[in-house]
Protein backbone atom coordinates (compact mmCIF):
# COMPACT_ATOMS: atom_id res chain seq x y z
CA UNK A 1 0.00 0.00 0.00
CA UNK A 2 2.87 2.36 0.83
CA UNK A 3 4.43 1.92 -2.29
CA UNK A 4 1.12 3.47 -4.07
CA UNK A 5 0.51 6.40 -1.22
CA UNK A 6 3.06 8.68 -3.08
CA UNK A 7 1.39 8.22 -6.69
CA UNK A 8 -1.90 9.11 -4.71
CA UNK A 9 -0.58 12.56 -2.84
CA UNK A 10 -0.05 13.53 -6.56
CA UNK A 11 -2.85 12.53 -8.19
CA UNK A 12 -4.83 14.28 -5.70
CA UNK A 13 -2.12 17.33 -5.54
CA UNK A 14 -2.94 17.51 -9.24
CA UNK A 15 -6.49 17.57 -8.86
CA UNK A 16 -6.39 19.97 -6.56
CA UNK A 17 -4.12 22.46 -8.69
CA UNK A 18 -6.54 21.89 -11.58
CA UNK A 19 -9.81 22.53 -9.54
CA UNK A 20 -7.70 25.40 -7.55
CA UNK A 21 -9.03 28.32 -10.39
CA UNK A 22 -12.29 27.15 -10.07
CA UNK A 23 -13.13 26.55 -6.70
CA UNK A 24 -11.17 30.00 -5.36
CA UNK A 25 -11.66 32.41 -7.93
CA UNK A 26 -14.32 35.00 -8.21
CA UNK A 27 -17.34 34.77 -10.50
CA UNK A 28 -19.27 37.12 -12.94
CA UNK A 29 -21.87 38.74 -9.91
CA UNK A 30 -17.65 39.85 -8.40
CA UNK A 31 -16.91 41.86 -11.89
CA UNK A 32 -19.25 45.02 -11.41
CA UNK A 33 -20.14 46.17 -15.40
CA UNK A 34 -20.81 49.46 -16.66
CA UNK A 35 -21.70 49.98 -20.67
CA UNK A 36 -21.57 53.24 -22.23
CA UNK A 37 -23.60 52.51 -25.76
CA UNK A 38 -24.28 54.31 -28.95
CA UNK A 39 -27.93 55.16 -30.01
CA UNK A 40 -27.83 55.11 -33.10
CA UNK A 41 -25.60 53.25 -35.83
CA UNK A 42 -25.32 55.14 -39.81
CA UNK A 43 -24.65 52.58 -41.99
CA UNK A 44 -23.27 54.76 -43.98
CA UNK A 45 -20.02 55.06 -41.87
CA UNK A 46 -19.80 51.33 -41.43
CA UNK A 47 -15.71 51.72 -42.24
CA UNK A 48 -15.55 54.41 -39.33
CA UNK A 49 -17.08 52.15 -36.90
CA UNK A 50 -14.83 49.14 -37.51
CA UNK A 51 -11.72 51.29 -37.36
CA UNK A 52 -10.22 51.62 -34.19
CA UNK A 53 -7.66 53.88 -35.47
CA UNK A 54 -10.93 56.46 -36.73
CA UNK A 55 -10.56 59.93 -34.69
CA UNK A 56 -8.95 58.19 -31.85
CA UNK A 57 -11.42 55.29 -31.74
CA UNK A 58 -14.22 57.79 -31.45
CA UNK A 59 -17.05 56.34 -33.07
CA UNK A 60 -17.29 52.25 -31.27
CA UNK A 61 -20.92 50.71 -30.65
CA UNK A 62 -19.77 50.08 -26.71
CA UNK A 63 -16.99 50.56 -24.28
CA UNK A 64 -17.67 47.75 -21.38
CA UNK A 65 -15.92 48.98 -17.88
CA UNK A 66 -15.08 45.39 -15.57
CA UNK A 67 -14.52 46.33 -11.97
CA UNK A 68 -13.51 42.80 -9.73
CA UNK A 69 -15.34 43.86 -6.62
CA UNK A 70 -14.80 40.91 -5.06
CA UNK A 71 -12.06 39.44 -2.85
CA UNK A 72 -10.54 37.04 -5.08
CA UNK A 73 -9.33 36.73 -8.92
CA UNK A 74 -11.80 36.42 -11.35
CA UNK A 75 -10.31 34.46 -14.47
CA UNK A 76 -9.96 33.10 -17.33
CA UNK A 77 -12.58 36.18 -18.48
CA UNK A 78 -14.18 36.31 -21.99
CA UNK A 79 -16.60 38.97 -23.81
CA UNK A 80 -18.48 37.73 -26.98
CA UNK A 81 -20.92 40.33 -28.35
CA UNK A 82 -23.28 39.71 -31.52
CA UNK A 83 -25.61 41.64 -33.40
CA UNK A 84 -28.48 39.54 -34.96
CA UNK A 85 -29.60 39.82 -38.41
CA UNK A 86 -25.50 41.54 -39.17
CA UNK A 87 -22.80 40.38 -36.97
CA UNK A 88 -22.57 36.32 -35.92
CA UNK A 89 -21.15 35.84 -32.37
CA UNK A 90 -17.69 37.50 -32.16
CA UNK A 91 -15.12 37.28 -29.65
CA UNK A 92 -14.40 41.04 -28.85
CA UNK A 93 -11.65 40.16 -25.64
CA UNK A 94 -9.98 37.36 -23.42
CA UNK A 95 -8.17 38.46 -20.06
CA UNK A 96 -6.57 35.34 -17.90
CA UNK A 97 -7.21 37.24 -14.70
CA UNK A 98 -9.12 40.44 -13.28
CA UNK A 99 -7.36 40.63 -10.17
CA UNK A 100 -9.62 42.67 -7.13
CA UNK A 101 -9.62 46.15 -7.50
CA UNK A 102 -8.54 45.88 -10.69
CA UNK A 103 -10.83 47.84 -14.09
CA UNK A 104 -10.76 46.57 -17.57
CA UNK A 105 -11.89 48.27 -19.82
CA UNK A 106 -13.20 46.86 -23.35
CA UNK A 107 -14.35 48.87 -26.22
CA UNK A 108 -15.72 47.07 -29.97
CA UNK A 109 -15.60 48.14 -33.04
CA UNK A 110 -18.27 46.31 -34.54
CA UNK A 111 -17.15 45.06 -38.36
CA UNK A 112 -20.51 45.38 -40.93
CA UNK A 113 -20.56 43.41 -44.46
CA UNK A 114 -20.31 46.10 -46.99
CA UNK A 115 -23.83 44.96 -47.89
CA UNK A 116 -25.05 47.31 -45.02
CA UNK A 117 -24.63 50.16 -47.16
CA UNK A 118 -27.71 48.81 -49.75
CA UNK A 119 -29.90 49.29 -46.04
CA UNK A 120 -32.40 51.57 -46.74
CA UNK A 121 -35.05 51.96 -43.96
CA UNK A 122 -34.31 52.74 -39.86
CA UNK A 123 -34.90 49.49 -37.80
CA UNK A 124 -34.30 48.82 -34.12
CA UNK A 125 -31.76 46.39 -33.33
CA UNK A 126 -30.10 44.79 -30.48
CA UNK A 127 -26.60 44.33 -29.36
CA UNK A 128 -25.73 40.62 -27.40
CA UNK A 129 -23.26 40.46 -24.61
CA UNK A 130 -21.64 37.51 -23.33
CA UNK A 131 -19.30 37.60 -20.25
CA UNK A 132 -17.06 34.51 -19.37
CA UNK A 133 -15.22 33.57 -16.40
CA UNK A 134 -13.63 30.51 -15.52
CA UNK A 135 -16.63 29.20 -13.51
CA UNK A 136 -20.00 31.16 -15.09
CA UNK A 137 -20.87 33.39 -17.19
CA UNK A 138 -23.94 36.29 -17.58
CA UNK A 139 -25.62 38.46 -20.89
CA UNK A 140 -26.13 41.40 -21.13
CA UNK A 141 -27.79 43.45 -23.85
CA UNK A 142 -28.91 47.14 -25.21
CA UNK A 143 -31.19 48.65 -27.96
CA UNK A 144 -29.89 51.11 -30.49
CA UNK A 145 -31.28 52.47 -33.89
CA UNK A 146 -30.00 50.89 -36.98
CA UNK A 147 -30.74 54.26 -39.95
CA UNK A 148 -31.20 53.79 -43.42
CA UNK A 149 -28.04 54.43 -45.61
CA UNK A 150 -29.30 58.13 -46.52
CA UNK A 151 -30.12 58.96 -42.65
CA UNK A 152 -27.40 61.09 -41.17
CA UNK A 153 -27.28 62.26 -37.52
CA UNK A 154 -26.17 65.38 -37.40
CA UNK A 155 -25.22 64.61 -33.58
CA UNK A 156 -25.94 61.56 -31.20
CA UNK A 157 -26.21 64.02 -27.71
CA UNK A 158 -29.40 63.33 -26.60
CA UNK A 159 -31.61 66.37 -27.15
CA UNK A 160 -31.97 67.73 -23.24
CA UNK A 161 -28.79 67.75 -23.05
CA UNK A 162 -27.52 69.81 -26.19
CA UNK A 163 -26.30 73.03 -24.94
CA UNK A 164 -23.84 74.59 -27.25
CA UNK A 165 -23.93 74.81 -31.50
CA UNK A 166 -21.39 72.33 -31.65
CA UNK A 167 -23.07 69.55 -29.37
CA UNK A 168 -25.69 70.13 -32.17
CA UNK A 169 -23.05 69.01 -34.84
CA UNK A 170 -21.00 66.42 -32.84
CA UNK A 171 -20.78 63.95 -35.73
CA UNK A 172 -19.62 66.56 -38.47
CA UNK A 173 -17.07 64.57 -39.44
CA UNK A 174 -19.30 61.48 -40.33
CA UNK A 175 -20.49 63.77 -43.32
CA UNK A 176 -16.97 62.48 -44.76
CA UNK A 177 -18.60 59.01 -45.08
CA UNK A 178 -20.80 61.17 -48.09
CA UNK A 179 -17.96 62.26 -50.07
CA UNK A 180 -17.64 59.07 -52.73
CA UNK A 181 -14.54 60.12 -54.81
CA UNK A 182 -13.95 56.33 -55.96
CA UNK A 183 -17.49 55.60 -56.68
CA UNK A 184 -17.56 54.61 -60.42
CA UNK A 185 -20.06 56.67 -60.95
CA UNK A 186 -18.77 59.66 -59.83
CA UNK A 187 -16.03 58.61 -61.76
CA UNK A 188 -17.51 58.46 -64.76
CA UNK A 189 -19.39 61.74 -64.40
CA UNK A 190 -16.25 63.68 -63.81
CA UNK A 191 -14.56 62.27 -66.60
CA UNK A 192 -17.70 63.99 -68.88
CA UNK A 193 -17.14 67.18 -66.65
CA UNK A 194 -13.46 66.79 -67.99
CA UNK A 195 -14.16 66.24 -71.28
CA UNK A 196 -17.67 67.96 -72.17
CA UNK A 197 -16.98 71.23 -69.96
CA UNK A 198 -13.07 71.28 -69.87
CA UNK A 199 -12.23 70.30 -72.98
CA UNK A 200 -10.27 67.76 -71.51
CA UNK A 201 -8.46 69.67 -68.84
CA UNK A 202 -7.80 68.36 -65.77
CA UNK A 203 -7.51 70.64 -62.48
CA UNK A 204 -4.38 68.28 -60.73
CA UNK A 205 -2.28 68.96 -63.61
CA UNK A 206 0.29 71.17 -62.05
CA UNK A 207 -1.44 72.52 -59.20
CA UNK A 208 -1.91 76.62 -60.17
CA UNK A 209 -4.73 78.63 -58.67
CA UNK A 210 -6.19 79.06 -61.83
CA UNK A 211 -7.44 75.60 -63.05
CA UNK A 212 -8.16 74.32 -59.68
CA UNK A 213 -10.86 77.68 -59.83
CA UNK A 214 -11.98 76.93 -63.36
CA UNK A 215 -12.39 73.14 -62.81
CA UNK A 216 -14.75 74.33 -59.55
CA UNK A 217 -16.48 76.10 -62.18
CA UNK A 218 -16.90 72.98 -64.43
CA UNK A 219 -18.72 71.27 -61.99
CA UNK A 220 -20.87 74.51 -61.57
CA UNK A 221 -21.72 74.74 -65.17
CA UNK A 222 -22.85 70.65 -65.50
CA UNK A 223 -25.24 71.66 -62.73
CA UNK A 224 -26.22 74.51 -64.64
CA UNK A 225 -26.37 73.50 -68.12
CA UNK A 226 -28.48 69.87 -67.18
CA UNK A 227 -31.01 71.97 -64.92
CA UNK A 228 -30.24 70.73 -61.96
CA UNK A 229 -32.89 72.32 -59.03
CA UNK A 230 -31.71 73.40 -55.80
CA UNK A 231 -34.38 72.32 -53.50
CA UNK A 232 -33.78 74.24 -50.21
CA UNK A 233 -32.05 74.19 -47.25
CA UNK A 234 -34.22 72.16 -44.92
CA UNK A 235 -32.16 69.72 -42.77
CA UNK A 236 -28.97 71.93 -41.62
CA UNK A 237 -29.57 72.65 -37.99
CA UNK A 238 -29.74 76.60 -37.56
CA UNK A 239 -30.20 77.03 -34.02
CA UNK A 240 -29.55 75.08 -30.63
CA UNK A 241 -33.67 74.61 -30.49
CA UNK A 242 -33.76 73.55 -34.25
CA UNK A 243 -33.67 70.20 -32.81
CA UNK A 244 -36.46 68.67 -35.81
CA UNK A 245 -33.72 68.81 -38.41
CA UNK A 246 -30.83 66.98 -36.23
CA UNK A 247 -31.45 64.14 -38.55
CA UNK A 248 -31.61 64.77 -42.04
CA UNK A 249 -32.12 62.11 -44.91
CA UNK A 250 -29.08 62.72 -47.27
CA UNK A 251 -28.95 61.71 -50.93
CA UNK A 252 -25.45 60.24 -52.33
CA UNK A 253 -23.59 62.43 -55.01
CA UNK A 254 -24.64 59.75 -57.10
CA UNK A 255 -28.10 60.33 -56.22
CA UNK A 256 -27.77 64.08 -56.75
CA UNK A 257 -26.33 63.77 -60.21
CA UNK A 258 -28.81 60.69 -61.55
CA UNK A 259 -32.08 63.09 -59.94
CA UNK A 260 -30.87 65.99 -60.94
CA UNK A 261 -31.67 67.86 -57.16
CA UNK A 262 -30.07 68.17 -54.13
CA UNK A 263 -29.75 70.61 -50.81
CA UNK A 264 -27.23 72.90 -49.94
CA UNK A 265 -25.08 69.78 -47.90
CA UNK A 266 -25.76 67.63 -51.05
CA UNK A 267 -24.59 69.52 -53.10
CA UNK A 268 -21.78 70.33 -51.31
CA UNK A 269 -21.04 66.59 -51.02
CA UNK A 270 -21.02 66.22 -55.12
CA UNK A 271 -18.77 69.15 -55.51
CA UNK A 272 -16.35 67.35 -52.74
CA UNK A 273 -16.69 64.23 -54.51
CA UNK A 274 -16.32 65.29 -58.06
CA UNK A 275 -13.31 67.29 -56.89
CA UNK A 276 -11.50 64.82 -54.88
CA UNK A 277 -11.74 62.06 -57.88
CA UNK A 278 -9.74 64.81 -59.41
CA UNK A 279 -7.41 65.06 -57.12
CA UNK A 280 -8.08 68.43 -55.85
CA UNK A 281 -8.41 68.92 -51.67
CA UNK A 282 -12.28 69.89 -51.30
CA UNK A 283 -14.08 71.56 -48.30
CA UNK A 284 -16.97 72.34 -47.10
CA UNK A 285 -18.03 75.33 -45.18
CA UNK A 286 -21.08 75.50 -42.54
CA UNK A 287 -22.53 77.87 -41.64
CA UNK A 288 -26.29 78.37 -39.53
CA UNK A 289 -28.49 77.15 -42.14
CA UNK A 290 -26.66 76.39 -44.62
CA UNK A 291 -22.90 74.72 -46.31
CA UNK A 292 -21.31 75.65 -49.58
CA UNK A 293 -18.61 73.58 -50.96
CA UNK A 294 -15.12 74.92 -52.15
CA UNK A 295 -11.10 73.94 -51.68
CA UNK A 296 -8.01 74.55 -50.21
CA UNK A 297 -4.62 74.87 -52.49
CA UNK A 298 -0.94 76.30 -51.72
CA UNK A 299 -2.68 77.69 -48.01
CA UNK A 300 -5.45 79.61 -50.19
CA UNK A 301 -9.11 78.72 -49.13
CA UNK A 302 -11.61 78.93 -52.35
CA UNK A 303 -15.60 78.76 -52.42
CA UNK A 304 -18.70 78.75 -54.68
CA UNK A 305 -21.79 79.05 -53.97
CA UNK A 306 -23.79 75.80 -55.35
CA UNK A 307 -27.14 76.92 -54.85
CA UNK A 308 -26.81 79.80 -57.46
CA UNK A 309 -28.35 76.74 -59.98
CA UNK A 310 -31.68 78.21 -58.19
CA UNK A 311 -35.10 76.14 -58.46
CA UNK A 312 -38.91 76.37 -57.93
CA UNK A 313 -39.32 79.46 -55.95
CA UNK A 314 -35.32 80.49 -55.43
CA UNK A 315 -35.58 83.91 -57.38
CA UNK A 316 -33.39 83.09 -60.85
CA UNK A 317 -30.15 81.81 -61.55
CA UNK A 318 -26.55 82.51 -61.84
CA UNK A 319 -23.74 81.95 -64.24
CA UNK A 320 -20.87 80.18 -63.01
CA UNK A 321 -18.75 83.15 -62.54
CA UNK A 322 -21.15 85.33 -60.38
CA UNK A 323 -21.80 81.84 -58.33
CA UNK A 324 -18.01 82.25 -57.74
CA UNK A 325 -17.97 85.70 -56.85
CA UNK A 326 -20.97 85.34 -54.75
CA UNK A 327 -19.03 82.17 -53.09
CA UNK A 328 -15.82 84.58 -52.37
CA UNK A 329 -17.44 86.97 -50.82
CA UNK A 330 -19.32 84.57 -48.39
CA UNK A 331 -15.93 82.99 -47.63
CA UNK A 332 -14.42 86.73 -46.53
CA UNK A 333 -17.71 86.79 -43.87
CA UNK A 334 -16.70 82.88 -42.69
CA UNK A 335 -13.21 83.94 -42.38
CA UNK A 336 -14.09 87.24 -40.28
CA UNK A 337 -16.49 84.81 -37.92
CA UNK A 338 -14.38 81.66 -38.01
CA UNK A 339 -11.61 83.83 -36.43
CA UNK A 340 -13.26 85.25 -33.81
CA UNK A 341 -14.04 81.98 -32.73
CA UNK A 342 -17.49 82.07 -33.46
CA UNK A 343 -18.31 77.99 -33.71
CA UNK A 344 -21.48 78.20 -36.12
CA UNK A 345 -18.85 78.71 -38.62
CA UNK A 346 -16.81 75.85 -39.58
CA UNK A 347 -14.96 73.98 -42.09
CA UNK A 348 -15.26 70.12 -42.81
CA UNK A 349 -11.34 69.37 -44.56
CA UNK A 350 -12.64 66.56 -46.31
CA UNK A 351 -8.98 65.45 -47.45
CA UNK A 352 -7.70 65.93 -43.81
CA UNK A 353 -10.70 63.38 -42.17
CA UNK A 354 -9.78 60.66 -44.78
CA UNK A 355 -6.53 60.16 -43.89
CA UNK A 356 -7.93 60.32 -39.54
CA UNK A 357 -9.27 57.30 -41.01
CA UNK A 358 -13.01 58.58 -41.69
CA UNK A 359 -13.57 56.48 -45.00
CA UNK A 360 -16.77 56.32 -47.52
CA UNK A 361 -18.62 53.27 -48.09
CA UNK A 362 -17.76 51.50 -51.15
CA UNK A 363 -20.70 51.38 -54.03
CA UNK A 364 -20.91 49.13 -57.33
CA UNK A 365 -20.60 50.29 -60.71
CA UNK A 366 -24.57 50.44 -61.98
CA UNK A 367 -25.20 50.17 -66.01
CA UNK A 368 -28.82 52.32 -65.76
CA UNK A 369 -27.13 55.23 -63.32
CA UNK A 370 -24.20 55.66 -66.31
CA UNK A 371 -27.22 56.05 -68.93
CA UNK A 372 -28.81 58.35 -66.88
CA UNK A 373 -25.59 60.19 -66.64
CA UNK A 374 -25.32 60.04 -70.30
CA UNK A 375 -28.47 61.54 -70.97
CA UNK A 376 -28.14 63.82 -68.84
CA UNK A 377 -24.57 65.13 -69.99
CA UNK A 378 -26.52 65.35 -73.55
CA UNK A 379 -27.87 68.51 -71.91
CA UNK A 380 -24.31 70.69 -72.14
CA UNK A 381 -23.51 70.01 -76.22
CA UNK A 382 -24.03 73.91 -76.75
CA UNK A 383 -24.08 75.61 -73.45
CA UNK A 384 -21.06 78.00 -72.52
CA UNK A 385 -17.95 77.16 -71.58
CA UNK A 386 -15.78 78.08 -68.74
CA UNK A 387 -13.10 80.80 -69.75
CA UNK A 388 -9.25 79.48 -69.74
CA UNK A 389 -8.19 82.28 -67.26
CA UNK A 390 -10.89 82.38 -64.93
CA UNK A 391 -10.08 85.98 -62.41
CA UNK A 392 -9.20 83.64 -59.60
CA UNK A 393 -7.26 86.55 -57.78
CA UNK A 394 -10.77 88.41 -57.04
CA UNK A 395 -11.22 87.84 -53.33
CA UNK A 396 -9.03 85.05 -53.19
CA UNK A 397 -9.03 83.46 -49.45
CA UNK A 398 -6.18 83.68 -47.02
CA UNK A 399 -4.06 85.83 -49.44
CA UNK A 400 -0.78 87.50 -48.00
CA UNK A 401 -0.68 91.06 -48.63
CA UNK A 402 -3.78 90.57 -51.09
CA UNK A 403 -6.67 92.48 -48.54
CA UNK A 404 -8.41 88.95 -49.25
CA UNK A 405 -9.81 86.53 -46.39
CA UNK A 406 -6.99 86.89 -44.28
CA UNK A 407 -8.23 89.80 -42.65
CA UNK A 408 -5.79 92.49 -44.13
CA UNK A 409 -3.16 90.22 -46.02
CA UNK A 410 -1.75 90.11 -42.64
CA UNK A 411 0.29 86.86 -41.54
CA UNK A 412 -0.72 85.26 -38.21
CA UNK A 413 2.32 84.02 -37.07
CA UNK A 414 4.70 86.46 -38.65
CA UNK A 415 6.75 83.83 -39.90
CA UNK A 416 5.27 83.35 -43.70
CA UNK A 417 2.34 81.25 -42.73
CA UNK A 418 -1.22 82.41 -44.48
CA UNK A 419 -4.39 81.27 -43.69
CA UNK A 420 -5.96 79.20 -41.00
CA UNK A 421 -7.50 75.34 -41.63
CA UNK A 422 -9.38 73.38 -39.13
CA UNK A 423 -8.39 69.87 -37.80
CA UNK A 424 -10.86 67.93 -36.29
CA UNK A 425 -9.65 65.11 -34.57
CA UNK A 426 -10.05 64.43 -30.83
CA UNK A 427 -10.32 68.16 -30.11
CA UNK A 428 -11.41 70.76 -33.28
CA UNK A 429 -9.29 73.75 -33.46
CA UNK A 430 -8.07 76.36 -36.00
CA UNK A 431 -4.91 76.17 -36.88
CA UNK A 432 -2.19 78.11 -39.30
CA UNK A 433 -2.64 76.22 -42.91
CA UNK A 434 1.30 77.27 -43.25
CA UNK A 435 2.49 75.13 -40.64
CA UNK A 436 3.87 71.34 -41.00
CA UNK A 437 1.96 68.61 -39.82
CA UNK A 438 2.75 65.48 -38.61
CA UNK A 439 0.73 62.72 -37.90
CA UNK A 440 2.28 60.16 -34.76
CA UNK A 441 5.26 61.75 -34.62
CA UNK A 442 6.65 59.71 -31.31
CA UNK A 443 4.94 56.38 -31.78
CA UNK A 444 7.13 54.87 -29.29
CA UNK A 445 8.15 57.17 -27.00
CA UNK A 446 4.89 59.28 -26.67
CA UNK A 447 2.05 57.41 -28.06
CA UNK A 448 -0.77 59.74 -26.66
CA UNK A 449 0.71 62.51 -28.82
CA UNK A 450 -1.64 62.46 -31.74
CA UNK A 451 -0.89 65.22 -34.09
CA UNK A 452 1.97 67.61 -33.69
CA UNK A 453 2.08 70.97 -36.29
CA UNK A 454 5.21 73.39 -36.20
CA UNK A 455 5.52 76.85 -36.83
CA UNK A 456 7.91 77.40 -40.19
CA UNK A 457 10.66 78.88 -38.34
CA UNK A 458 10.57 75.48 -35.74
CA UNK A 459 9.61 77.97 -32.58
CA UNK A 460 6.24 77.24 -31.79
CA UNK A 461 4.11 73.99 -31.79
CA UNK A 462 0.80 72.64 -31.03
CA UNK A 463 0.20 69.29 -30.21
CA UNK A 464 -3.14 66.82 -29.64
CA UNK A 465 -2.90 64.49 -27.25
CA UNK A 466 -5.32 61.28 -26.49
CA UNK A 467 -4.47 59.91 -23.63
CA UNK A 468 -6.44 56.35 -22.94
CA UNK A 469 -7.08 54.82 -19.45
CA UNK A 470 -7.20 57.94 -17.60
CA UNK A 471 -10.07 59.27 -15.71
CA UNK A 472 -9.74 63.10 -15.44
CA UNK A 473 -7.16 65.65 -16.70
CA UNK A 474 -4.73 65.90 -13.69
CA UNK A 475 -4.09 62.28 -14.06
CA UNK A 476 -3.47 62.37 -17.98
CA UNK A 477 -0.89 65.25 -16.62
CA UNK A 478 0.44 63.06 -14.84
CA UNK A 479 0.98 60.28 -17.00
CA UNK A 480 2.34 62.47 -19.81
CA UNK A 481 5.14 63.93 -17.39
CA UNK A 482 6.12 60.46 -16.33
CA UNK A 483 5.95 59.15 -20.02
CA UNK A 484 8.42 62.54 -20.90
CA UNK A 485 10.91 61.41 -17.95
CA UNK A 486 11.40 58.51 -19.70
CA UNK A 487 12.31 60.35 -22.44
CA UNK A 488 14.91 62.31 -21.01
CA UNK A 489 12.58 65.24 -20.32
CA UNK A 490 11.11 66.87 -17.36
CA UNK A 491 8.46 69.18 -17.14
CA UNK A 492 6.96 71.44 -14.50
CA UNK A 493 3.09 72.36 -14.70
CA UNK A 494 0.39 73.77 -12.30
CA UNK A 495 -3.30 73.99 -12.97
CA UNK A 496 -4.62 77.20 -14.12
CA UNK A 497 -8.54 76.77 -13.89
CA UNK A 498 -11.03 75.76 -16.65
CA UNK A 499 -12.71 77.44 -19.52
CA UNK A 500 -15.51 75.73 -22.10
CA UNK A 501 -15.16 72.23 -20.13
CA UNK A 502 -11.30 72.22 -20.79
CA UNK A 503 -8.93 71.92 -17.46
CA UNK A 504 -5.75 74.74 -18.42
CA UNK A 505 -2.57 73.91 -16.70
CA UNK A 506 1.01 76.42 -17.57
CA UNK A 507 4.41 74.93 -17.82
CA UNK A 508 7.55 74.70 -18.73
CA UNK A 509 9.62 71.40 -20.45
CA UNK A 510 13.29 70.53 -20.09
CA UNK A 511 15.17 69.23 -22.30
CA UNK A 512 18.85 68.81 -24.09
CA UNK A 513 17.09 70.83 -26.80
CA UNK A 514 15.98 73.63 -24.55
CA UNK A 515 13.47 74.84 -22.79
CA UNK A 516 9.59 75.12 -24.13
CA UNK A 517 7.09 77.32 -22.33
CA UNK A 518 3.72 75.84 -22.44
CA UNK A 519 -0.15 76.10 -21.77
CA UNK A 520 -2.60 72.73 -22.18
CA UNK A 521 -5.88 72.43 -22.41
CA UNK A 522 -7.49 68.79 -21.59
CA UNK A 523 -10.93 67.33 -21.38
CA UNK A 524 -12.72 64.49 -20.70
CA UNK A 525 -12.76 62.27 -24.08
CA UNK A 526 -13.80 58.66 -25.81
CA UNK A 527 -13.15 56.72 -22.13
CA UNK A 528 -9.90 58.76 -21.42
CA UNK A 529 -8.94 62.79 -21.68
CA UNK A 530 -8.16 64.68 -24.84
CA UNK A 531 -6.33 67.98 -25.24
CA UNK A 532 -3.78 70.75 -27.15
CA UNK A 533 -0.80 72.07 -25.93
CA UNK A 534 0.35 74.88 -27.06
CA UNK A 535 3.91 75.90 -26.94
CA UNK A 536 6.64 77.88 -27.93
CA UNK A 537 11.07 77.88 -27.28
CA UNK A 538 13.08 80.94 -26.44
CA UNK A 539 12.06 83.94 -28.81
CA UNK A 540 8.48 82.70 -29.07
CA UNK A 541 6.36 85.92 -27.49
CA UNK A 542 5.43 86.96 -30.57
CA UNK A 543 2.99 83.63 -31.49
CA UNK A 544 1.09 84.38 -27.99
CA UNK A 545 -1.68 86.63 -30.21
CA UNK A 546 -2.09 83.99 -32.83
CA UNK A 547 -1.98 81.46 -29.53
CA UNK A 548 -5.29 83.52 -28.50
CA UNK A 549 -6.99 82.89 -31.82
CA UNK A 550 -6.35 78.87 -31.95
CA UNK A 551 -7.99 78.70 -28.49
CA UNK A 552 -10.53 80.78 -29.51
CA UNK A 553 -11.77 78.16 -31.71
CA UNK A 554 -11.03 74.75 -29.64
CA UNK A 555 -13.64 73.02 -28.97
Amino acid sequence: MKKYLITIILVVAGAALIAYPYLFSGGVNDLEVKIETTPVIMPACYKVYANSEAMSGRFYLFKMMMTNKGSSPVRKVKVNYEIPRYIEKTELAKMPVIYPGQSVVVACYPVFNDDIANKTTSSKEKTKITIETASDETEKEFAFEMKGRNEFVYSCIPNDEIRTYSDMYDNDPLVVCYVTPEDPIIKYYTQQIQEKILKGEAASVNRKAEEAVRFLLGVYQATYLSHMVYSGTSGVPAKIDDLSTLIQSIRLPREVVTGNTGLCIELSLLYASVMMSAGLDPVIYLIPGHAYPGFKLNGQYFAIEATGIGGEGMGGRADAESAYKTGMKQLDEFIKYAQMGDERYSIIDVRELVQAQIRPMELKDDAFLRQKVDKITESWSGGKGIPENVNYAQNQSAGGGGGGNSGGGSDYDNSGASGMSRYSGPVSFNYPAGWARYNRPYPQELPQLVTQFVSPDQIATLQVYQIQGVGNAAAAMQLLQQQLYMSGSQIQYQPSGSNGGFQIFNGVTYSQGGNLQWVAYMKPSGGGVAGLVLGYAQGGNAYNQLFTQVISSLR
